[in-house]
């Protein structure tokens, strides 16, 4: 009966390693979860700013995308310059341009 009791331990043990690492593992998502939601509605909030009527305007009328898309794409130009560069006019539509056409 030894042989059985240890082989039960040793089994609850791997049970309840894989329910910690599935913790863990959810833990984690969250955590980025809220991280990543943070992180988009402050870059929103700056990058909305940087977005101009023209700029939608010119990148709707070279690619055929919706409004919405040039604005996220005028967005996400201007949050990858935010290492302390702002980007703006032409070079941040180039940058969103770019962005649409690689996607």
């Amino acid at each position: 009966m030894t042989a059985e009791h240890d082989e039960a331990n040793q089994i609850e043990s791997v049970t309840d390693r894989v329910q910690e690492k599935e913790l863990d593992a959810s833990r984690a998502n969250q955590a980025l979860g809220a991280l990543s939601t943070t992180t988009l509605s402050t870059g929103e909030d700056d990058a909305s700013s940087t977005v101009k009527k023209e700029d939608v305007d010119v990148i709707v009328a070279e690619l055929e995308v919706t409004e919405d898309e040039a604005e996220a794409a005028l967005r996400a130009a201007a949050a990858v310059g935010g290492n302390g560069s702002v980007i703006e006019g032409q070079e941040l539509v180039a940058a969103a341009l770019r962005r649409l056409v690689v996607a």
